[in-house]
Protein backbone atom coordinates (compact mmCIF):
# COMPACT_ATOMS: atom_id res chain seq x y z
CA UNK A 1 0.00 0.00 0.00
CA UNK A 2 1.54 3.29 -0.86
CA UNK A 3 0.80 6.63 1.23
CA UNK A 4 1.05 9.72 -0.20
CA UNK A 5 3.29 11.87 2.70
CA UNK A 6 2.55 15.49 2.32
CA UNK A 7 5.28 17.31 0.37
CA UNK A 8 7.33 19.99 2.20
CA UNK A 9 8.63 22.46 -0.29
CA UNK A 10 10.98 24.93 0.65
CA UNK A 11 10.66 28.39 -0.95
CA UNK A 12 14.48 29.91 -1.52
CA UNK A 13 14.93 33.52 -1.40
CA UNK A 14 18.20 35.82 -2.11
CA UNK A 15 18.07 36.30 1.53
CA UNK A 16 18.42 33.36 3.73
CA UNK A 17 16.44 34.90 6.47
CA UNK A 18 13.52 35.07 3.48
CA UNK A 19 13.65 30.88 3.35
CA UNK A 20 10.57 29.08 5.00
CA UNK A 21 9.00 26.20 4.65
CA UNK A 22 5.39 25.86 3.38
CA UNK A 23 3.53 22.62 3.78
CA UNK A 24 0.97 21.71 1.25
CA UNK A 25 -2.58 21.24 1.92
CA UNK A 26 -3.55 19.09 -0.94
CA UNK A 27 -5.88 16.35 0.34
CA UNK A 28 -3.89 12.92 1.01
CA UNK A 29 -4.21 10.10 -1.51
CA UNK A 30 -3.87 6.63 -0.71
CA UNK A 31 -3.21 4.03 -3.39
CA UNK A 32 -3.25 0.44 -3.09
CA UNK A 33 -2.50 -2.26 -5.39
CA UNK A 34 -4.26 -5.32 -5.39
CA UNK A 35 -4.05 -8.31 -7.54
CA UNK A 36 -6.91 -9.34 -10.01
CA UNK A 37 -9.12 -11.37 -7.83
CA UNK A 38 -9.17 -14.91 -9.90
CA UNK A 39 -11.84 -16.00 -11.84
CA UNK A 40 -14.55 -18.52 -10.45
CA UNK A 41 -13.36 -21.78 -10.80
CA UNK A 42 -15.37 -24.13 -12.64
CA UNK A 43 -16.66 -27.48 -11.09
CA UNK A 44 -15.30 -29.49 -13.68
CA UNK A 45 -12.54 -29.57 -16.06
CA UNK A 46 -15.36 -29.92 -19.36
CA UNK A 47 -19.01 -28.86 -18.81
CA UNK A 48 -21.13 -32.04 -18.25
CA UNK A 49 -23.18 -31.68 -21.61
CA UNK A 50 -20.17 -30.99 -23.81
CA UNK A 51 -18.34 -34.00 -22.53
CA UNK A 52 -21.80 -36.07 -22.93
CA UNK A 53 -21.87 -35.01 -26.76
CA UNK A 54 -17.69 -35.93 -26.81
CA UNK A 55 -19.28 -39.74 -24.99
CA UNK A 56 -21.49 -40.06 -27.87
CA UNK A 57 -19.33 -39.30 -30.65
CA UNK A 58 -16.66 -41.76 -28.94
CA UNK A 59 -18.88 -44.18 -29.87
CA UNK A 60 -19.99 -43.60 -33.17
CA UNK A 61 -16.43 -43.29 -33.80
CA UNK A 62 -15.29 -46.69 -31.69
CA UNK A 63 -18.12 -48.83 -33.49
CA UNK A 64 -16.65 -47.32 -36.75
CA UNK A 65 -12.92 -48.43 -35.82
CA UNK A 66 -14.25 -51.56 -34.93
CA UNK A 67 -15.86 -52.46 -37.77
CA UNK A 68 -12.59 -51.36 -40.13
CA UNK A 69 -10.26 -52.95 -38.36
CA UNK A 70 -11.84 -55.53 -36.08
CA UNK A 71 -10.14 -54.08 -32.87
CA UNK A 72 -13.12 -54.56 -31.02
CA UNK A 73 -11.24 -57.20 -28.65
CA UNK A 74 -8.24 -54.62 -28.19
CA UNK A 75 -8.46 -53.73 -24.48
CA UNK A 76 -7.79 -50.36 -24.80
CA UNK A 77 -10.98 -50.01 -27.22
CA UNK A 78 -13.15 -52.80 -24.75
CA UNK A 79 -12.03 -50.32 -22.06
CA UNK A 80 -13.00 -47.04 -23.58
CA UNK A 81 -16.27 -48.67 -25.21
CA UNK A 82 -17.21 -49.72 -21.55
CA UNK A 83 -16.58 -46.39 -19.86
CA UNK A 84 -18.50 -44.63 -23.02
CA UNK A 85 -21.25 -46.70 -22.53
CA UNK A 86 -21.62 -46.02 -18.62
CA UNK A 87 -21.11 -42.48 -19.61
CA UNK A 88 -24.70 -42.35 -21.81
CA UNK A 89 -26.34 -45.05 -19.56
CA UNK A 90 -25.92 -42.31 -16.26
CA UNK A 91 -25.15 -39.35 -17.63
CA UNK A 92 -25.13 -37.52 -13.87
CA UNK A 93 -21.55 -39.48 -13.75
CA UNK A 94 -19.95 -37.15 -15.74
CA UNK A 95 -20.88 -33.93 -13.35
CA UNK A 96 -18.14 -34.41 -10.92
CA UNK A 97 -14.76 -33.73 -11.60
CA UNK A 98 -13.16 -37.10 -10.84
CA UNK A 99 -15.21 -38.81 -12.93
CA UNK A 100 -14.45 -36.55 -16.14
CA UNK A 101 -10.99 -36.90 -15.16
CA UNK A 102 -10.81 -40.65 -15.19
CA UNK A 103 -12.68 -40.69 -18.38
CA UNK A 104 -10.26 -38.36 -19.95
CA UNK A 105 -7.12 -40.16 -18.38
CA UNK A 106 -8.72 -43.73 -19.86
CA UNK A 107 -9.35 -41.96 -23.15
CA UNK A 108 -5.87 -40.67 -23.49
CA UNK A 109 -4.65 -44.02 -22.24
CA UNK A 110 -6.32 -45.84 -24.79
CA UNK A 111 -5.72 -43.28 -28.17
CA UNK A 112 -2.26 -42.89 -27.35
CA UNK A 113 -0.73 -45.91 -25.64
CA UNK A 114 2.12 -47.47 -27.72
CA UNK A 115 1.44 -50.88 -25.92
CA UNK A 116 -1.97 -51.63 -27.10
CA UNK A 117 -2.22 -51.61 -30.81
CA UNK A 118 -6.05 -51.59 -30.94
CA UNK A 119 -6.38 -48.41 -32.72
CA UNK A 120 -3.42 -49.25 -34.97
CA UNK A 121 -4.73 -52.11 -36.35
CA UNK A 122 -4.30 -51.85 -40.36
CA UNK A 123 -8.01 -52.87 -41.69
CA UNK A 124 -8.91 -55.76 -42.87
CA UNK A 125 -8.32 -56.53 -46.94
CA UNK A 126 -10.88 -55.81 -49.08
CA UNK A 127 -11.91 -57.51 -52.73
CA UNK A 128 -10.32 -53.97 -54.62
CA UNK A 129 -7.07 -52.51 -53.91
CA UNK A 130 -9.28 -49.04 -54.10
CA UNK A 131 -11.46 -50.21 -51.70
CA UNK A 132 -8.92 -50.92 -48.58
CA UNK A 133 -7.04 -47.62 -49.69
CA UNK A 134 -10.42 -45.96 -49.20
CA UNK A 135 -11.18 -48.49 -45.86
CA UNK A 136 -7.04 -47.03 -44.78
CA UNK A 137 -8.05 -43.40 -45.01
CA UNK A 138 -11.35 -43.31 -43.40
CA UNK A 139 -9.16 -45.68 -40.55
CA UNK A 140 -6.98 -43.08 -40.19
CA UNK A 141 -9.14 -39.88 -39.94
CA UNK A 142 -11.06 -41.61 -36.96
CA UNK A 143 -7.86 -42.13 -34.98
CA UNK A 144 -6.83 -38.69 -35.90
CA UNK A 145 -10.47 -37.38 -34.87
CA UNK A 146 -9.90 -39.34 -31.70
CA UNK A 147 -6.42 -37.84 -31.30
CA UNK A 148 -8.25 -34.28 -31.79
CA UNK A 149 -10.60 -35.37 -29.20
CA UNK A 150 -7.83 -36.79 -26.84
CA UNK A 151 -5.84 -33.59 -27.38
CA UNK A 152 -8.90 -31.38 -26.45
CA UNK A 153 -10.06 -33.03 -23.15
CA UNK A 154 -6.38 -33.20 -22.21
CA UNK A 155 -6.02 -29.51 -22.65
CA UNK A 156 -9.12 -28.52 -20.69
CA UNK A 157 -8.28 -30.92 -17.77
CA UNK A 158 -5.15 -29.47 -17.66
CA UNK A 159 -5.93 -25.65 -17.80
CA UNK A 160 -8.81 -26.68 -15.15
CA UNK A 161 -6.30 -28.38 -12.90
CA UNK A 162 -3.55 -24.86 -13.26
CA UNK A 163 -6.95 -23.13 -12.20
CA UNK A 164 -7.44 -25.30 -9.07
CA UNK A 165 -3.98 -25.00 -8.25
CA UNK A 166 -4.30 -20.99 -8.68
CA UNK A 167 -7.27 -20.75 -6.55
CA UNK A 168 -5.57 -23.17 -3.66
CA UNK A 169 -2.59 -20.87 -3.61
CA UNK A 170 -4.50 -17.53 -3.53
CA UNK A 171 -6.29 -18.60 -0.58
CA UNK A 172 -3.05 -19.54 1.13
CA UNK A 173 -1.77 -16.37 0.60
CA UNK A 174 -4.93 -14.76 2.02
CA UNK A 175 -6.23 -14.04 -1.01
CA UNK A 176 -10.26 -13.45 -0.67
CA UNK A 177 -12.55 -15.29 -3.13
CA UNK A 178 -14.54 -13.06 -4.30
CA UNK A 179 -17.69 -15.84 -4.41
CA UNK A 180 -17.44 -15.66 -0.55
CA UNK A 181 -19.13 -12.25 -0.37
CA UNK A 182 -22.26 -13.45 -2.26
CA UNK A 183 -24.57 -14.71 0.04
CA UNK A 184 -27.31 -16.84 -1.26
Amino acid sequence: MLVRAPRIVRFLSVSRSETWRVTRSTKQTTRTHQAAPPLPLRPTPVPPAQLLDCARELRGLLEELADLTGCGAAWGVRVLRRNVALALLSPDTLDGADNQLDFIEELAEAVWDGCDGGFRHAVAPCETLEETVRREQRRRAVVGRLDDMAHFLCAAAEAWRDAVVVTAEAARAGVANPQEEHSF
